[in-house]
């Protein structure tokens, strides 16, 4: 069984969990990993002003999709 919880630690550096009771008596692995959920531009590859440049900024002719009925025949087209 994989069990993916998501808790926080309280002021006091406390973490409690209460696991399922199927897990009752079960010897565990426990992993725990510090991570924010949303990572900065920066460590998605960016520079910091990336998106605050760039969002909504296009001005040009709306993009517009091809007709796409005669593209190249693809291995799981056959």
């Amino acid at each position: 069984m994989k069990l993916r919880l998501t808790v926080k630690v309280d002021s006091n550096g406390t973490l409690s969990l209460q696991l399922p009771p199927e897990l009752a008596n079960h010897e565990l692995d426990i992993i725990l990993c510090d991570h924010d959920p949303h990572p900065s531009p920066e460590e998605l590859g960016y520079p910091a002003d990336f998106f605050q440049k760039t969002a909504g900024q296009w001005q040009g002719e709306p993009p517009t999709r091809e007709d796409i009925q005669d593209c190249d025949a693809r291995v799981w087209d056959s």
